[in-house]
């Protein structure tokens, strides 16, 4: 560093430029890897939060920036590095920053167009406007069948929170919101009803994890998801801006929960939020495009004409 360089760009220049590399290493890394063997293995097995070198580590290396830049989120950061533009090495970081965005996000877009995912995700003239009350799902603490019917009924509203994995920290985020508005839920008679793909032990786990209080349907074969438009998509979730984002949370000293060993479960589904009325009509519908994308309460009442 020059005689007399500015501390604070030097700061945004050392901690930008470890960020870019070790974003290049782990994307350099995954590249490598998929194309060794079978693509779906390589989903499987090498994209997990215990594995430091796998492309989830950018999200550990995303907090790293933060904290050398004693900041928490990326809005604040990225206000460093413009009043800081002065400086031509940080410009020149900040270019290798951009760039690296660019590849990272198509290498996604090929794992997408590679395993046909975007072609699942509907557009939404194609989304059910109404579902069937006959609609049959299991009980997840009782692992009995039940049917849509017994949460529809005059003057009711059921708001289906379809979740993605059951580690989602996002969803679990998301319900909690839910819960901390109960009483609006209340005074609108819309009864929230969490529904997952996944089986009956991830459920189990998951309701005893997070002590949620709401009804929990299984839906194995994800017909909900499908008549709902819901696909799966490596770039929605990992994409570079969304992995920054997530960064945030830990940064923040919240911890990601752990996926469970002894089950198979799929960090790609996407979720959403959809209220249906009486004979199951849909009142309001909201696909996330990301796991962040997720609609508060108040967005869902005004949606409703409160």
């Amino acid at each position: 560093m020059a005689a007399g360089a500015d501390p604070a760009a030097a700061s945004c220049v050392k901690a930008l430029t470890a960020f870019v590399e070790k974003g290049k290493a782990l994307l350099e890394r995954a590249e490598t890897e998929s194309r060794e063997g079978c693509l779906q293995d390589f989903i499987r097995q090498k994209i997990r939060v215990v594995q430091k070198q796998s492309l989830l580590g950018l999200i550990e290396a995303g907090a790293d920036l933060y904290r050398s830049l004693s900041v928490k989120k990326k809005t604040d950061a990225e206000h460093l590095w413009r009043i800081n533009n002065h400086c031509a090495a940080l410009r020149a970081v900040l270019k290798d920053f951009e760039q690296l965005e660019v590849q990272w996000d198509s290498f996604l877009q090929r794992l997408d167009d590679e395993l046909q995912l975007s072609a699942k995700i509907l557009d939404t003239d194609d989304q059910s406007k109404c579902v069937s009350p006959d609609t049959s799902l299991i009980n997840a603490r009782t692992g009995e069948e039940v049917r849509l019917e017994k949460y529809l009924g005059e003057g009711k509203k059921i708001l289906l929170v379809l979740i993605r994995q059951f580690s989602c920290l996002l969803c679990r985020l998301h319900l909690k919101d839910l819960e901390k508005n109960q009483r609006s839920l209340d005074a609108h008679s819309i009864e929230a009803v969490v529904v997952s793909f996944g089986c009956q032990e991830g459920a189990s786990h998951w309701l005893q994890e997070t002590g949620c209080q709401y009804d929990m349907l299984l839906d194995h074969e994800r017909k909900m998801y499908a008549a709902f438009g819901l696909g799966a998509s490596l770039k929605k979730v990992l994409n570079f801006s969304n992995m920054l984002l997530y960064a945030e949370y830990v940064a923040d000293n919240m911890e990601f929960p752990r996926e469970l060993p002894s089950i198979q479960d799929d960090m790609f589904q996407l979720g959403g939020d959809f209220v249906l009325g009486e004979h199951g009509r849909v009142l309001f519908s909201h696909c996330c495009q990301s796991p962040i994308d997720r609609p508060s309460v108040e967005v869902i009442l005004s949606a409703l004409g409160r």
